[in-house]
């Protein structure tokens, strides 16, 4: 729940209200742009926010819980602010956008409505648009070391430790135990779990027959 001020409140419960959407754009550069859909610039909490930028929000969806929030950001490419090049040079990787609604009467009566990382950017002629991804989408990501029964180096890398030129180009390493032990003799620099169970050993039961002692179904 949004902790919102008694001012704001009032604000937005009047029937007739004076609110305008906005979004601030944090580049990894620590540069900060602010754009709204409002006639004239608007200062809210100290980021000028450019009247009329033509950035216009095309599609928006929030859901509840963990999962993600998105949507889409379109405008038109100016070069006091973003222009293809920018984008080309990849000036909008890494970058922060935050969505806001604010009273255009007050500005310090603002409210942050979602804040996401900008995903796929993709321009037609003058325009371009902006897929924006809300902080919840970082909980799908893999990060670390995938625990697999094959190995996760890339062969010959540093982690691997085989020296790739000594064998044919075109050599392929299948990654598994028994390849390293017998075809490459670097089992020492194995980096998979290859006695990890599936999904098969860890709901199978003891085989019929077998002694019930607590001991491991693997000696």
């Amino acid at each position: 729940m949004r902790d919102l001020s008694p001012d704001l409140i009032n604000s937005l419960s009047q029937s007739v209200t004076t609110f305008c959407m906005a979004w601030k754009l944090e580049l990894k550069d620590g540069r900060v742009f602010g754009f709204s859909e409002h006639d004239r610039d608007l200062v809210i909490d100290g980021v000028t926010y450019s009247a009329g930028s033509s950035l216009t929000e095309s599609e928006a969806e929030h859901r509840l819980g963990f999962a993600s929030d998105n949507g889409a950001i379109e405008g038109v490419l100016d070069a006091a602010s973003i222009s293809e090049s920018d984008i080309t040079d990849g000036i909008l990787q890494e970058a922060k956008l935050s969505r806001l609604k604010v009273n255009w009467q007050d500005p310090t009566q603002f409210i942050v409505i979602s804040v996401g990382d900008l995903g796929q950017v993709t321009t037609r002629r003058d325009h371009y648009e902006i897929e924006w991804l809300g902080l919840s989408h970082k909980l799908g990501r893999s990060t670390g070391r995938v625990f697999s029964k094959k190995c996760d180096a890339s062969f010959g890398d540093a982690r691997c430790g085989v020296d790739a030129s000594q064998f044919p180009d075109g050599t392929v390493c299948p990654k598994t135990l028994e390849a390293c032990r017998h075809q490459f003799g670097n089992v020492i620099n194995f980096r998979g779990f290859p006695f990890l169970l599936g999904d098969d050993g860890l709901y199978s039961g003891p085989k019929e027959g077998a002694p019930k002692d607590g001991g491991s179904r693997y000696k």
